[in-house]
């Protein structure tokens, strides 16, 4: 699997998140346009900040797609990389719509002690914008009562943000804000509008919250 690792400016967490589902926007349009095959390639950047332990260490990524990490698609052997570095590799995951989780490790080579895994990431891969389903704030293809909770966490609670972003946007401004969450419980309790169709547009960051 290709891999590199570069100098750029520290990422973290909510930008790796957006710049992956960007990525992975593009690309599996684009994929779908001219392939059938049964994989696509999804690159997965995990920060090496603050290592200062040895000269160069060994990273490893696996994805899955559940948060235990017990229906592995894809895990890598030890690749070498720079402390304080960005390391991008390309994994290969099913065409199969919905959430995937991954997450990353290290190896110390100069005395061979390997960290436990990070918490996991987790990003959203589009393949069929139609079967977004509005308010689906958690990606599991339903909107529940759960979705709206994961909302509020997300405003209030630093909770993880709607996967993708589009689903957020129940009233299709454009925006994912806390309107969102106020059309959804006027829906659920208020006999509100429904949310509308994903707004199937990219949400900048700025836009986000």
């Amino acid at each position: 699997m290709p891999l590199h690792c570069n100098k750029e400016n520290k990422a973290g967490l909510f930008e790796v998140f957006y710049k992956t589902f960007l990525f992975l926007l593009v690309l599996s349009l684009a994929f779908l346009s001219g392939s059938q095959a049964s994989t696509i390639p999804v690159g997965l950047t995990f920060n090496t900040a603050n290592y200062t332990q040895c000269n160069t260490l060994l990273i490893q990524i696996r994805v899955s797609k559940d948060k235990s990490f017990s229906n592995l698609v894809d895990q890598s052997g030890w690749m070498t990389c720079q402390p304080n570095t960005n390391l991008t590799y390309s994994a290969s995951v099913p065409t199969v719509q919905g959430n995937f989780y991954w997450q990353g490790r290290h190896m110390n080579p100069c005395t061979s002690e390997v960290t436990a895994w990070s918490a996991p990431f987790r990003f959203y891969l589009l393949l069929d914008p139609s079967k977004l389903v509005s308010g689906d704030v958690n990606g599991d293809s339903f909107f529940t009562l759960v979705d709206l909770i994961d909302l509020v966490q997300y405003f209030f609670a630093g909770g993880p943000p709607p996967t993708p972003p589009q689903v957020g946007d129940v009233n299709c401004d454009g925006k994912c804000t806390v309107g969102d969450l106020i059309y959804l419980i006027n829906y659920l309790w208020k006999f509100g509008p429904p949310p509308c169709r994903p707004y199937f547009k990219p949400l900048s960051l700025q836009q986000v919250k």
